[in-house]
């Protein structure tokens, strides 16, 4: 199926319907074609065009990303648009798209005609039937793009030496060739229609005597927008995108300043260093010729489409968005940890990370740049390895055998001989296939060794606290850039584990990841990448795969069961060992992590999901409502959100029968008193260290950040379950006494401020 796609696609007309079908003009020629519209249509969303500057501003282009719910606009339907009530051309390029066939995901294009300064203008979407067809609105092509002295070129500077890269010469070799196409690899048709088409492009970068770098490569994104009338170009962006990411070739680490120059616009960067497996992207306007606008999502149709979770209503304080970040430099990273196994509590944890969350609960420009912002800090992460053979990142499918995590086993056994049997000598050739190379000592990186797996790179990801990458930046944006970090991320994620353990190609995610929370964010990282990405996306069969094969894994051990532990838990999370036990005790709040990334994938749609949900769901419920039948030996509420749970008898081998049992094992001086009692709280202010009140939970219950605001999450997705006494839980929970507030409340920090969609605000 084509990439690219008319805002007919659903309508199943030929090439010249579905090119006209992509408007919607407001022009006296067009009127019939407005006219059939609004007797049947529904308003779905209505965003904000917003201009950032006091002067007016005309033909002011507006490219954004639009997830629907599904049905909304359903198959063989198309999307409209009004701006402050005026019928406006709207361009649809469909991106992904729900089961029953509606649409779940487009890149979205208008043109609005006056733009007053520093004003408001309200973009209303809606479904209606396709429009029949009144003319002809052929697609802008790279002709007319090249009709124009359009240029934007690269220049390095690596030890002295210029090498350069040109983005029309590869447009003109790409319409030369008739090379582009959607998934092209030497030249991608992003998006296409009368308003805007994008090509994506890229090539090595070569010096005057015509030598390349073998590592470096540069991707230009050009879009080129209509000047309202046919047949010509009148502003172009760019987004240079600079990688160093080839995942076989040996690893080097490159160091240069950059020049990037569009027509008279133009940045220089700082000096860079840039490791194995990076990449970084600065977006050019040809000329300066750049709109100064802003299109504001509604946040709480995002929230509706269950593309993400449903958030408490939040106001970020000013001071604080005042104080946001709005670009990072290339290869920083930024806000994000540099080490991210180096600490706990950090911002980029939670079902998005801060950056995000603040977005998503107040779309204020401040917050949508401080996303992105550190959404491109990703790049400076050893986290992006491309396939030279395929130009898509690295997939399991095709590299069975490759690993980092198991890097070191993967070398021995491919440094075996090639003798004995025919599956020993299979099993050592495909590793010698897929094994990534390593870093080598030089003068950038000193500390490489033959015998582990490494890049030398100071800023360390770790699949345990990684954020949820590029998700609602590239929902938002529609940018090819974020959409490839989202991939990107997805491809790491099923690379990092041991092969083995994965099953291969098979992308388990159970076994081959010990930490529960380590589960938990990469099942969220490959459902959101197997759910938006673009149907038709090379990897994106695959990633769905990974998905319902982990799934089904995890049921077939646990939800369908008989001998399933009773408490929900996963076999790996006791981990902890404690009170003279070994491996007996478990982490609570991984587990609440984790409950709720499969409630996530749950509202996603995927198979298998919800039953996964609620089997785990009944420790969250467990925790918060099992003293009701057992009023003074029964779990007390005011624990659930303990750091760590004696799960086991001391030898870790069998799991204690009941939550009551492990409230025993626990937290022996409160049994036999009644929960939430003046005893039970007397007794609680003994075991704290600290005079404590009724309805306190342990753990840092006002910080956004504490053990209370992470069960928070877990049990949002508990009480969208099935299980018994679901809501009763989150209604013992909402009676706590002791919430996140003030200065370490949720309005700055909403990554745990997750509500049940069951249960009314």
């Amino acid at each position: 199926m084509r990439m690219i796609e008319q805002a007919g696609r659903f309508n199943q007309r030929n090439r010249l319907g579905r090119a006209a079908a992509k408007m919607l003009c407001g022009c006296a020629g067009c009127v019939l074609m407005l006219g059939a519209v609004p007797a049947r249509a529904a308003t779905m969303v209505t965003d904000n065009v917003i201009s950032t500057i006091a002067q007016a501003q005309t033909n002011v282009p507006v490219t954004f990303g639009q997830v629907f719910k599904a049905g909304d606009i359903p198959r063989g339907w198309t999307v409209t648009a009004t701006l402050k009530g005026q019928p406006i051309a709207l361009q649809v390029d469909s991106k992904a798209t729900h089961p029953d066939g509606s649409l779940r995901h487009a890149v979205l294009t208008v043109m609005a005609p006056t733009l007053p300064g520093n004003a408001t203008l309200p973009l209303t979407l809606s479904t209606g039937p396709s429009p029949a067809v009144t003319g002809l609105d052929h697609p802008i092509s790279l002709s007319q793009l090249l009709a124009t002295s359009y240029d934007t070129s690269v220049s390095l500077n690596i030890g002295g030496r210029k090498y350069t890269a040109n983005a029309r010469a590869l447009l003109q070799t790409a319409k030369d060739t008739n090379a582009c196409k959607p998934w092209g690899t030497q030249c991608n048709q992003w998006l296409s229609g009368p308003q805007t088409s994008e090509w994506i492009i890229n090539g090595p970068v070569t010096a005057a005597d015509g030598t390349t770098n073998p590592n470096l490569r540069i991707y230009f994104a050009v879009r080129a927008y209509a000047n309202g009338s046919h047949g010509t170009v009148r502003q172009v962006q760019t987004d240079v995108i600079v990688e160093n990411t080839w995942a076989y070739m040996p690893q080097a680490q490159p160091q240069y300043t950059a020049t990037l120059t569009s027509g008279s616009a133009g940045y220089t960067s700082p000096a860079l260093t840039q490791y194995a497996y990076t990449r970084w992207h600065q977006v050019l306007w040809w000329n300066h010729v750049q709109p100064q606008v802003y299109l504001q999502q509604d946040i709480d149709y995002i929230q509706a489409s269950k593309a993400v979770s449903r958030y408490m209503p939040l106001t970020p304080d000013e001071k604080f968005l005042a104080s946001l970040r709005q670009a990072c430099a290339p290869l920083d990273h930024c806000d994000q940890t540099q080490k991210m196994h180096m600490a706990g509590a950090q911002a980029a944890i939670g079902p998005l990370p801060r950056w995000t969350s603040v977005y998503i609960v107040d779309p204020d420009l401040r917050a949508y740049n401080w996303m992105l912002a550190n959404t491109d800090a990703l790049g400076a992460y050893g986290i992006h390895y491309r396939d030279q053979t395929t130009g898509w990142p690295l997939s399991i499918q095709k590299h069975p055998n490759v690993t980092t995590a198991a890097w070191t086993y993967a070398s021995g056994v491919a440094k075996q001989s090639l003798t004995g049997s025919s599956a020993h000598q299979e099993k050592v050739a495909a590793y010698r296939r897929d094994l990534l190379p390593t870093c080598v000592n030089n003068t950038v990186v000193t500390n490489c060794t033959s015998t582990a797996y490494a890049t030398g790179n100071p800023n360390l990801w770790d699949n345990a606290h990684q954020p949820a990458q590029s998700y609602v930046p590239y929902m938002v944006t529609g940018s090819y850039y974020y959409m490839s970090e989202l991939a990107f991320a997805a491809s790491l994620n099923e690379l990092w584990s041991n092969p083995e353990y994965r099953n291969y190609e098979k992308g388990l995610i159970d076994r081959s990841h010990s930490q529960v929370r380590g589960k938990a964010w990469t099942l969220r990282q490959m459902a959101e990448a197997a759910w938006l990405l673009p149907d038709d996306y090379p990897l994106k069969a695959e990633f769905k795969a990974d998905v319902e094969n982990s799934l089904a894994d995890w049921n077939q051990q646990y939800t369908h069961n008989p001998n399933a532990n009773p408490l929900g838990l996963l076999d790996s999370g006791h981990s902890y060992s404690v009170l003279g036990g070994t491996r007996n005790a478990m982490a609570p709040w991984m587990h609440n992590f984790f409950t709720w990334s499969a409630g996530h994938a749950a509202e996603l749609g995927f198979t298998g999901a919800a039953e996964l949900r609620d089997w785990l769901a009944k420790f969250e419920i467990g925790l918060m409502t099992d003293w009701q039948a057992h009023p003074t030996q029964g779990y007390c509420w005011l624990e659930a959100s303990a750091y760590t749970l004696v799960v086991t008898e001391p030898t870790g081998k069998t799991y204690l029968p009941s939550y009551s049992a492990i409230y025993a094992a626990t937290f022996p001086s409160l049994v036999g008193l009644a929960c939430n009692s003046p005893a039970m709280v007397t007794a609680m202010g003994t075991l704290e260290k600290t005079p404590w009140q009724a309805g306190k939970m342990h753990g840092y219950p006002q910080s956004a950040t504490g053990y209370p605001a992470n069960l928070q999450v877990g049990l949002a997705a508990a009480a969208d379950s099935a299980v018994p006494n679901a809501h009763e839980a989150w209604n013992i929970f909402e009676s706590r006494s002791a919430k996140p507030s003030g200065t370490t409340g949720y309005n700055n920090y909403p990554n745990f401020a997750v509500l049940p969609r069951s249960v009314p605000q």
